[in-house]
């Protein structure tokens, strides 16, 4: 089947992934007016997301300190790490990270994460950026020697 230019101009002005069907996900919006230039204050904005690693190893509880997520600017988390078993902050690890994808497109966010630790044995993930609408997954990906896991939530960035 061949496409014309304008029917191919039609469909990227339409957006990616229009009808697409993705899994549900927390609202996110994306008001630029409710947020201010100000840097985020420690405490918790947005709605805890947490979700149990791939092979039980860690619960990742992380929390947006901007609320709504905004799209296409910076915005940082709180990370923690909890033992499934003891409710104990999780420390046994060689590695972590966190990062973003929209699997419904094939990619993400084309940025590394700053994470810096916080007195509460907490991480503050810096330079997270959702470069548009639709369905994304934050992977917080832990190494402990050779074993790796990966925890994820589903967040929809909204109009």
């Amino acid at each position: 089947m061949r496409l014309s230019i304008p029917v191919i101009l039609s469909l990227i002005t339409l957006g990616c992934g229009a009808g697409e069907q993705d899994p549900p996900a927390s609202d996110a919006g994306t008001s630029v007016a409710d947020r201010t230039d100000e840097p985020a204050s420690p405490e918790v904005r947005g709605e805890t997301l947490e979700a149990l690693s791939s092979g039980g190893m860690f619960i990742a509880r992380i929390t947006p300190l901007v609320d709504p997520m905004p799209m296409n600017e910076a915005f940082s988390v709180s990370l923690s790490l909890i033992d499934p078993e003891s409710g104990a902050p999780f420390d046994a690890y060689d590695a972590v990270s966190i990062d973003a994808r929209m699997p419904a497109h094939k990619h993400g966010m084309l940025r590394d994460v700053g994470l810096t630790p916080q007195e509460d044995g907490s991480m503050r993930a810096d330079g997270l950026l959702l470069h548009m609408y639709g369905h994304w997954e934050l992977h917080v990906d832990v190494q402990k020697g050779a074993r790796f896991e990966r925890a994820q939530v589903s967040v929809r960035l909204q109009y």
